[in-house]
């Protein structure tokens, strides 16, 4: 080993704040961000890893698991009956398989999230997005966008997706609104109710779907599984509640983020409303890449002997990956910090990297391009009335934030 530093922290890794970073954790990435090696809350060693190169090698390693071990890095001390209910559950989770596993359960919800099948998507967005828009008009501004658009299309979208009845959409909104909301809004009691209710709701579905298939995302992933023996009825339970709620709160900020930066940068504004078919793709990715917000999740094991630019990850060791920094590396980026629709960034790290690269990302992407593209269309004009800035994170992540627009 190694010219890698080590450094003691109690918690070695914390997201940057928006609009520039604001925690001071991430200080304590050296220049040149070489791996770093910490200690976690548990006394176990980890590695962070911050250049965008070093993410991308890693997160394509088959020699890194995802999936429960007693060296597994975790950020914040926990209670062995919770840890015991994580490992229990997370045999049952797509995001915590390593192959061949994830492999086989991965290809049987893939077909339903290619780009071409997210294409058809494609009309029933834009009506959802125009019905918002309409709402939005009638009652005149200013409006708070988040309640108005950012929250209810990806709850109505998802509900599409898995066939829920509009009848029963009701449960699902309600509830998903509660568990992606901060506690400052929501108390414990509160949510952990919201996700009983959710889990209730989503054993019917799977049992309803299971005597009736349904060509649906949801209904063609269980007729799938079905086939197998991969899931039993409360595994299939779980992957359901991952399937639907794992996006939720991400497309939903970020269709504020983006709109709101978009906003406070009208000289690109301008130019993207001039050339939306040629600028907003690039548009998209940029608020992906700026709002790499999400660190914690990205946690990995090492199940042998790694060495990656002279530093040698030992086996049982963790990595933390800081995809936040990985996504503002001026390596990569020009100016990373800086807002530009301009630039090429169809390479950040929002949607993470490798096998476990987030399976709705094409979901999320026609979301964010169709609203940007109607909300600028339809008003032209549009300005920030009133907005919750800074932004500060809660619990690793942004809260779903105000954001009262006029026009």
């Amino acid at each position: 080993m190694t010219d890698a530093m080590e450094k003691q922290a109690t918690c070695p890794v914390a997201p940057r704040g928006w609009p520039n970073p604001l925690l001071p954790e991430y200080d304590q990435v050296p220049e040149g961000r070489p791996l770093t090696q910490v200690t976690m809350p548990s006394g176990s060693k980890a590695w962070l890893v911050s250049r965008h190169d070093h993410i991308q090698r890693l997160l394509a390693d088959a020699r890194f698991s995802v999936e429960p071990h007693p060296t597994f890095p975790i950020r914040f001390p926990a209670p062995q009956e919770l840890l015991d209910m994580i490992a229990r559950d997370s045999k049952n989770l797509l995001v915590t398989m390593d192959p061949p596993r994830h492999t086989r359960v991965r290809q049987m919800a893939l077909p339903d999230f290619t780009i071409k099948a997210v294409e058809k998507l494609r009309p029933k967005v834009q009506e959802l997005i125009d019905r918002y828009l309409d709402g939005m008009e009638a009652a005149g501004g200013p409006t708070d966008l988040v309640q108005a658009l950012a929250l209810p299309l990806p709850a109505q979208v998802i509900c599409e997706l898995a066939g829920i009845p509009e009848a029963e959409r009701d449960v699902f909104t309600r509830n998903a609104a509660i568990m992606v909301g901060t506690r400052h809004s929501y108390t414990m009691d509160e949510k952990m109710a919201a996700n009983n209710e959710l889990m209730a709701y989503f054993a019917t579905l799977v049992t309803e779907k299971r005597e009736n298939p349904a060509d649906d995302m949801l209904g063609g992933f269980i007729t799938r599984a079905g086939r197998t023996d991969e899931f039993d009825h409360h595994g299939l339970t779980l992957m359901t509640k991952m399937l639907l709620l794992a996006g939720y709160e991400f497309i939903v900020n970020r269709i504020a983020l983006g709109t709101q930066t978009l906003l406070d940068h009208p000289g690109q504004l301008k130019a993207l409303q001039g050339d939306p078919a040629g600028l907003m793709p690039k548009a998209v990715n940029e608020v992906l890449r700026y709002f790499s917000l999400v660190d914690e999740v990205l946690a990995r094991v090492a199940l042998a002997d790694v060495e990656i630019d002279g530093v040698t990850i030992k086996e049982g060791e963790g990595i933390l990956v800081l995809k936040g920094l990985g996504d503002r590396d001026p390596a990569k980026y020009t100016d990373p910090d800086a807002f530009d629709i301009h630039r090429d960034a169809r390479d950040h790290l929002a949607f993470g990297y490798g096998v476990h690269q987030c399976l709705g990302q094409h979901v999320a992407r026609l979301m964010m391009e169709l609203c940007f593209t109607s909300l600028f269309t339809r008003f032209p004009d549009l300005h920030v009335v009133e907005s919750d800035e800074p932004i500060e994170l809660i619990d690793g992540l942004p809260p779903v934030h105000k954001l009262v627009v006029g026009w």
